[in-house]
């Protein structure tokens, strides 16, 4: 064998062996991943592998962040939903004018208005308490579309509807 035979050999060998070790950087992001290996892989197929699984965690990603969206309007049409029927039986006529914000104040408003109006009625205070509470609990899942503002009022209201019917209850 030649001096250059041996050197390429060598080289071959030591390049052989630098591909079939994994660096511990590569052992680290294996683990990280939770992706399972053996010692018989190469550092080469644990790149591929990382690599994969890296655009699949990106691809689902972005696959999540779709749905949510879809999701999220979705979640606003069913609360829409909700906050007209809430309307209807208080009264209000619904438009389709009427958007989500300005319809929650007209629901307020009127909820208010036949609470000092039912003053003394106890089961008309007792009826108007619990349409308080569904609009506040309309407005709390909406939280993610509308300031936390509109749900700390509605809450307020419910509070101070509460304590109506308390003083009344008390005073009859």
């Amino acid at each position: 064998m030649t001096i250059n035979n041996i050197q390429l050999a060598l080289g071959a060998s030591s390049y052989g062996a630098y591909n079939q070790k994994l660096t511990q950087t590569t052992k680290q992001k294996l683990e990280e991943l939770g992706i399972q290996y053996n010692q018989n892989i190469t550092e080469q197929e644990a790149k591929k592998l990382i690599a994969k699984c890296e655009l699949n965690a990106q691809n689902s990603k972005e696959t999540n962040k779709e749905s949510s969206f879809s999701n999220k309007d979705k979640d606003k049409d069913e609360l829409f939903e909700q906050l007209k029927s809430l309307a209807q039986k208080i009264g209000i006529n619904v438009s389709e004018n009427n958007d989500f914000k300005s319809l929650i104040n007209i629901v307020e408003n009127t909820i208010e208005e036949k609470i000092k109006a039912a003053s003394n009625d106890e089961s008309e205070l007792l009826n108007l308490k619990n349409l308080s509470l569904e609009l506040a609990n309309i407005q709390s899942k909406s939280v993610n579309s509308q300031s936390l503002n509109n749900s700390n009022q509605a809450l307020m209201m419910s509070l101070e509807m509460l304590s109506q019917y308390n003083k009344n209850f008390l005073y009859n």
